[in-house]
């Protein structure tokens, strides 16, 4: 899911592309539109502005950029996940680089989700080697990897 057009239509070829049509779809979703209080799991589809069910796995990196951004990307998770079997698995940089990542672990907490967190660093060094060709990335950007569970 993304907010801009011109990401979702990549999203839809890059599904296509690696053959998972039958586990994946794409879809519009705009964080600042979720209510955070979907407890059953129900978000807001940004194409037809109509419900849709919640899933089971979400994954995310580098969406938080600014404190508002965490407020938005918990109350979107909560809504999202399905409760209790569904995770998230988000990805960012610490606040040096990222306004606002400071404040995200609390906003999950906050609208009832648990959340472990784990540096990148300590998963895989093969992990942080391979961020350096991607867009974004910096030498000596801390990554941390939310994991995010519904309550």
């Amino acid at each position: 899911t993304d907010v801009n057009d011109l990401v979702i239509d990549n999203i839809a070829k890059n599904i296509v592309l690696n053959d998972v049509s039958e586990v994946a779809c794409v879809a519009k979703l705009d964080f600042y539109e979720q209510t955070g209080n979907n407890e059953s799991g129900k978000w807001i589809e940004g194409f037809t502005f109509e419900d849709r069910d919640p899933v089971e796995v979400i994954l995310a990196a580098d969406i938080i950029c600014q404190p508002s951004d965490a407020v938005a990307a918990a109350k979107t998770i909560y809504d999202a996940l399905v409760p209790t079997t569904g995770r998230a698995y988000v990805v960012c940089a610490d606040s040096e680089h990222r306004f606002g990542i400071e404040i995200f672990q609390e906003e999950c907490e906050r609208v009832g989700l648990e959340v472990t967190t784990t540096n990148v660093a300590d998963m895989s060094e093969d992990l942080l080697s391979d961020c350096h060709s991607t867009s974004g990335y910096v030498d000596g950007m801390n990554l941390t990897f939310y994991e995010v569970q519904k309550k």
